[in-house]
């Protein structure tokens, strides 16, 4: 007698495709807008430093306020009108940073360019989280943020090529098309909000825009990604000031390692666990943090590098899998909206907290005290992991 195989359920149809796709497109046309901003902001526009700090610092605020807004939005309103909306407010941005002639105008672009990132973004990791079989959560989440990173390390890139052959002009006209494109592949994403059941009077129940469910979740991808907000920050400081030619090969090593653990470790949080897997990402955050501060040279910026991208590619798809796996979906774009509006918190809040620590103890010990804040995580992690046990959750 000989036993059937069992197909494991299929994750790389028609619609994960569209969500990966639409989301690469999004995050490259994101990427090439990041390193050519500044410039703008100093050269064309003339801002001055409390200028300038509000052009760029705008996007992130303005992601944070409207990311739990966007998350419940996701749940009563849909995941696909969410990314359509989010790649076309983008359209509408870099079309105003065309006739962006003076600061108020840029820092209006960039706070629509938050607001649309957060709406494509939440979105995006919700319909991925419906869309992945059970038990596979963590592998589609890991897959699809991929995107958000290799859009990261190509758009730079493409930016930099444009800026130098087609100006200001051709950079936004670019990032739009991408922009555009996106919003093309993401119409072609179906619907994966669950109907919601009516509840006693016949209205739909939904969550709270602010769901608790995401808060300790949240909590943990803000210690979890303090220490990226701070590498990305203050590395190209901490390497001039250590004589090097500059932080790209840091940089590179930082960005193959995440790109790689994305890739070939998409199936570890279902297999290791969500918990034990973000100790994991902690732990080695909080190495790489004390290697860049304590290591002197190249050697030890390289080796904190890979060690550091190693937690950070590890943090978010084994937190999220924590969230989601906890939510039932009808909530799971406020849960998403909720954890993640932390990430946004973390990039907004170490350089204010930290740069005091560069300007009294230099730049090494800002990498130490980001170490600390990933213990911290930790800490708080294992302390509450009786109350992070997963539980399948109904669709409704």
């Amino acid at each position: 007698m000989t036993t059937a195989r069992v197909e494991p359920p299929r994750l790389l149809g028609g619609a994960f495709a569209a969500v990966f796709a639409a989301s690469l497109v999004f995050f490259t046309g994101g990427g090439v807008v990041l390193p050519i901003a500044p410039r703008f902001a100093e050269g064309p526009i003339g801002a001055d430093a409390i200028g300038f700090g509000i052009a760029i610092g705008i996007w992130s605020f303005a992601s944070l306020a409207v990311r739990p807004i966007v998350g419940w939005s996701a749940d009563h309103y849909g995941r696909r009108p969410l990314l359509v909306i989010g790649a076309l407010l983008t359209v509408l941005a870099l079309a105003l940073h065309l006739v962006a002639t003076s600061l108020p105008l840029l820092i209006g672009a960039r706070a629509i360019l938050g607001v649309a990132e957060a709406a494509f973004l939440v979105a995006a990791l919700a319909a991925t989280g419906d869309l992945a079989p059970s038990g596979r959560t963590g592998e589609a989440l890991s897959l699809v943020s991929l995107s958000l990173y290799i859009g990261l390390v190509v758009g730079p890139v493409l930016g930099e090529a444009v800026l130098g052959a087609a100006g200001y002009a051709g950079v936004w006209i670019v990032a739009g098309a991408l922009a555009a494109v996106a919003a093309g592949l993401a119409w072609l994403v179906p619907e994966t909000r669950p109907t919601a059941r009516p509840d006693g009077a016949g209205t739909r129940r939904r969550g709270p825009i602010l769901h608790p469910a995401g808060l300790l979740p949240g909590v943990i991808i803000l210690c979890g990604l303090w220490g990226m907000a701070a590498f990305l920050t203050f590395l190209p400081l901490h390497a001039t000031a250590l004589g090097l030619g500059g932080a790209g090969p840091a940089l590179a090593v930082f960005g193959a390692v995440v790109i790689a653990v994305r890739l070939f470790g998409a199936k570890l949080p279902d297999r290791v666990g969500a918990v034990p897997l973000t100790a994991t990402a902690l732990g080695f955050t909080a190495v790489g943090s004390v290697i860049i501060g304590l290591v002197g040279g190249l050697p030890g910026l390289l080796v904190g590098s890979a060690v550091l991208g190693g937690g950070v590619a590890m943090t978010m798809p084994a937190v999220l899998t924590l969230a989601i796996s906890r939510a039932p979906m009808r909530v799971r774009g406020s849960v998403v909206g909720t954890a993640s509006l932390f990430l946004d918190l973390a990039f907004g809040l170490a350089p204010v907290f930290l740069a005091p620590i560069a300007a009294g103890a230099g730049y090494p010990a800002i990498f130490l005290a980001s170490s600390v804040v990933a213990v911290l995580g930790a800490v708080i992690l294992l302390s509450a992991r009786s109350r992070l046990v997963v539980t399948p959750q109904p669709a409704g």
